[in-house]
């Protein structure tokens, strides 16, 4: 009696392990650890290794096999902005950050940085000033990148070569009297770096994917080897445009000019508070505006500097990629007086780590694959063992009748 529940639970056991470890040790292996890479590459599609190619290769045999090549992507999520309804929320104290550091006349010691400056100028006509701040640009090399104007206000991003970028700016200052000014810096030099690596080694993986389609003698091999290509020619493109847009803000310090009328007898005054200003991705911050002044009846617009925008007061937005965000606010009363503010945030890239929640789902999974055995196993011997008993019981009583009847006869003879 002994014997029988041992063996149960010990053959449960080795059958539930069995079970459970055969196909989930390598999903929650590979489950386990959250893997990381530059934001640029996080866009790309994903291209199979040399490796693969040659298994491809092999595999295609006979004018009539079909060759199949899937491609991989990210898994990358579009921002998501949620509106929520106003709440009364005591303002937190407003700080206007400092100004950057004009970049040096020399590209070896500016290195990768790019400068952006936001500024409100209150000024007596709205259409004069953005036709000054155009002139200004446009006399150092630059350009005007965007501009709108209105009866009572004026938006101008101006485009200033690096070298001429505090000139630019003392000159676009001077046209009125500044209300709000933010500036900012952001030093890519390790993103322009990796950058440059990644289009070298696709150019590399591009030569190589060139010299097997020359060596290739079979229609299916060839058209395999252009699919290979044409992604990695896609993420080329992808690599040199992102390269060629980050040279651009580098070699052009961007300089955003909102001209207001000063004739407002009560100025249109804007804070806003966001939360939190840093952390990883998916990061969903909290913006809340204040206004106050103008005339009563306020539009809200918000730029959050990742390709989307929204209006509201307050509102919550997620940003799924990793990168540095200069969003842009900006309130207009009911007689189009327009009042501007900046908030920067740092979104960084999901953090390294263990999946507990993997852990704990292989742990449930084999403790209840092993009560699974056990009643399976139990099942089984369970009914084989109470036939024998049942028959042991039955059996064991007529050979002892047969026993005295065999033992009284050999007395009798």
């Amino acid at each position: 009696m002994l014997i029988l529940p041992a063996f149960v639970i010990i053959g449960g056991v080795i059958v539930g392990i069995a079970g459970a470890l055969g196909p989930q040790v390598g999903a929650f292996r590979s489950g386990g650890v959250y893997a990381t890479s530059p934001q640029y590459n996080a866009e790309l599609p994903t291209t199979a290794p040399l490796q693969t190619i040659g298994g491809a290769l092999s595999s295609i045999s006979g004018a009539g096999q079909q060759a199949t090549i899937e491609w991989g992507g990210s898994n990358l999520v579009a921002p998501t902005t949620i509106v929520l309804s106003p709440t009364p929320v005591v303002p937190a104290t407003h700080s206007t950050t400092p100004k950057a550091t004009s970049p040096s006349q020399s590209p070896l010691q500016s290195g990768s940085i790019e400068f952006f400056s936001n500024l409100t100028v209150r000024v007596s006509s709205p259409q004069s000033a953005l036709t000054k701040a155009a002139g200004i640009a446009y006399s150092i090399g630059g350009y005007v990148a965007f501009s709108s104007s209105t009866n009572s206000s004026a938006t101008a991003v101006l485009r200033v070569p690096a070298s001429e970028y505090q000139n630019a700016l003392s000159q676009v200052e001077a046209i009125g009297n500044v209300t709000n000014s933010i500036a900012t810096s952001n030093d890519v030099t390790i993103k322009y770096t990796d950058m440059n690596a990644t289009l070298q080694s696709l150019l590399a993986e591009r030569d190589a994917f060139l010299k097997l389609l020359n060596q290739s003698t079979s229609l299916n091999a060839t058209i395999v080897i252009e699919g290979y290509l044409q992604g990695v020619n896609a993420q080329i493109n992808s690599v040199q445009s992102e390269i060629l847009q980050t040279r651009r803000l580098i070699d052009y310090a961007t300089i955003t000019a909102t001209f207001s009328r000063a004739a407002v007898k009560t100025p249109l005054g804007l804070k806003v508070i966001a939360s939190p200003l840093a952390g990883a991705t998916p990061l969903s911050v909290t913006f809340r505006t204040f206004e106050k002044g103008g005339v009563p009846g306020y539009i809200v617009n918000y730029n959050f500097g990742d390709g989307t925008a929204a209006q509201g007061e307050a509102l919550i937005h997620t940003y799924t990629k990793a990168g540095d965000y200069n969003t842009t606010i900006s309130v207009t009363d009911s007689s189009g007086n327009v009042k501007t503010s900046w908030v920067m945030i740092h979104a960084s890239g999901a953090p390294v780590g263990f999946d507990f929640a993997g852990f704990t789902n292989l742990a449930a999974n084999l403790f209840f694959s092993v009560i699974q055995g056990i009643v399976e196993v139990a099942i089984v011997v369970i009914p084989i063992t109470l036939v024998a008993a049942l028959a042991f019981i039955v059996i064991a009583p007529i050979r002892s009748r047969l026993r005295s009847i065999k033992a009284s006869n050999g007395k009798a003879a």
